[in-house]
């Protein structure tokens, strides 16, 4: 479980329940990091932006567009991000929870603490999100880059999407898992730095993926710039990634706490 409450006896029920904690984790994760992220997709994607570093992208947007630059694109994520991050946090609970019933899968991994289900679950969550993510990553980067989206193009870049989520989301949620089980994430401050520490590893090692997705989604030749910028190339962006990442997920998994809290107090997980 990605809750730090102690589960209900139902497994569907957690499942209901992670749907609605993981929406909430999601409109904030929005709200928190889309400015950071339209300043990494234009440095990505955009012309005038492609030889241009963070400050001086972020400068460009304040002067040409206004703060509401920042929130360019926006509309997509805000609902789509409440969606698909209350799949993913749903789909990991119900697995993780059901998997009990089977003795094999809480067997620890060959030399960690970590039981197999939580690598399954969270693939399988991991999977879930990259469905529901992709139209709407897809519209979002039509919307910070200044086009049109067009709605048989909304799986456009899927295959890239996936390779850069799955392997993120497995990750957070084994990186996750860890700081629950060695008590990192009993406080807000601990749940803020778990979840943006973990969030940021996992983006790091697919950060390549991030950057290739955004060219084939703003309808670029994703493997023409793959061939042409070069690994250090593919890391344009990075560091306004990197913040939009770590606070969205740090402040979004207080969120998603609190509302678990709530949830306990209230009697919903009896």
């Amino acid at each position: 479980m990605t809750s730090t409450e102690a589960r209900g006896a139902s497994a569907t029920r957690e499942f209901a329940l992670a749907l609605a904690s993981g929406g909430l984790y999601g409109a904030t994760n929005t709200v928190v990091g889309h400015p950071f992220d339209t300043v990494k997709t234009k440095m990505q994607t955009q012309s005038g932006f492609t030889s241009s570093g963070a400050l001086a992208s972020a400068r460009q947007i304040l002067s040409s567009e206004g703060a509401v630059g920042f929130y360019r694109g926006c509309l997509p994520p805000m609902w789509g991000s409440a969606v698909y991050r209350s799949a993913q946090f749903a789909v990991y609970d119900l697995l993780y929870a059901e998997a009990e019933r089977h003795p094999a899968s809480l067997e620890h991994v060959p030399g960690t603490d970590m039981q197999w289900r939580v690598l399954g679950a969270g693939a399988v969550g991991a999977t879930a999100r990259t469905v529901l993510e992709s139209p709407i990553e897809y519209a979002k980067v039509k919307g910070q880059t200044n086009q049109k989206w067009r709605f048989n193009e909304v799986y456009r870049g899927a295959g890239l999407q996936w390779a850069r989520t799955g392997p993120m989301m497995t990750l957070y949620f084994c990186l996750f898992d860890a700081c629950k089980r060695n008590g990192y994430a009993s406080t807000p401050t601990g749940q803020f730095f778990s979840s943006g520490g973990c969030a940021l590893i996992g983006f790091w090692v697919v950060w390549p993926f991030e950057n290739l997705k955004n060219q084939a989604q703003a309808g670029k030749n994703w493997l023409a710039h793959a061939r042409t910028t070069g690994l250090l190339g593919l890391y344009r962006g990075i560091v306004p990634g990197s913040m939009s990442v770590f606070l969205r997920n740090g402040a979004a998994m207080i969120v998603m706490q609190r509302a678990n809290r709530l949830i306990t107090e209230l009697g919903l997980r009896d």
